[in-house]
């Protein structure tokens, strides 16, 4: 599925929304689940563990998602390429 540059923006402006709500929530997660360590070892320990394995991850795919979006707003920024002298490619200026 091909996507123009508005629609990729406004995923990427979306995701950056998304990673901002997951700091919101996570943050305060973390210090109970903190808290929660001091009360009770084996419950507390897990739910940081918990807690820890929802940022990283969460973080790693909407970071991923939005690297990808910004390289197909790249290749569609990029001139296409044309073929010169063989198997050299070189871009087409304007």
């Amino acid at each position: 599925m091909a996507a123009d540059r508005a629609q990729l923006e406004a995923w990427i402006a979306k995701t950056r929304r998304t990673q901002q709500l997951m700091i919101r929530a996570l943050g305060p997660a973390a210090i109970l689940a903190l808290a929660l360590l001091v009360v009770s070892r084996p419950i507390g320990g897990a739910a940081c563990g918990i807690i820890g394995m929802f940022a990283l991850f969460g973080y790693w795919i909407t970071n991923g998602h939005i690297q990808d979006w910004e390289q197909q707003i790249e290749k569609l920024e990029r001139p296409p390429a044309r073929v010169v002298e063989g198997n050299r490619l070189r871009r087409e200026r304007d």
